[in-house]
């Protein structure tokens, strides 16, 4: 793989991307409970946070899981009170898997933290590294996200930037 004249190992990027993952982790504030949950309890916790109200089946196709494994996640995360489960409004049959008032709180202290450690980053980055650094996680996302599109319904294809 080359970039621009340059090998390109995609171990060396997975060794930056794994490191990124982990020390990010390590600027956030948590209650010692929550330091205690399991790394996919916190992404389902922030997709829910981010995406809205979700039921056992978008959550367990969003993480590739079976829905009963998602679904002793939830019972876990329900127990340790981030998560609720509400009937809809609508479809009394459609549970709905929705952030607590404990959940939203843990939610907002992570929040809040990103904002920290985002403005840490930009008063230390150029604003054209800035934008180049945006640029290519944009793209990365987008090329992510149609292979995925392309996986899951068939069209093969291979993505390009």
């Amino acid at each position: 793989m080359s970039g621009g004249g340059k090998e390109i190992s995609p171990e060396k990027i997975l060794e930056a991307v794994f490191d990124l993952i982990r020390n990010f982790t390590k600027f956030f504030s948590f209650s010692i409970e929550a330091e205690e949950m399991k790394t996919i309890e916190l992404y389902i916790l922030l997709y829910v946070a981010l995406k809205g109200p979700q039921n056992m089946s978008s959550l367990a196709k969003e993480y590739s899981m079976t829905k009963s494994n998602i679904t002793l996640l939830v019972d876990d995360m329900e127990k340790k009170g981030y998560l609720a489960r509400v009937r809809s409004g609508e479809d009394r049959r459609v549970i709905m898997i929705n952030l607590t008032e404990k959940g939203s709180a843990l939610y907002r202290s992570f929040l809040s933290s990103f904002s920290e450690l985002i403005a840490i980053f930009v008063k230390n980055v150029s604003p054209e590294d800035l934008a180049i650094i945006t640029e290519g996680f944009e793209r990365i996302t987008g090329i992510v996200v149609e292979k995925w599109y392309a996986d899951t319904t068939g069209n093969r294809g291979s993505a390009q930037p």
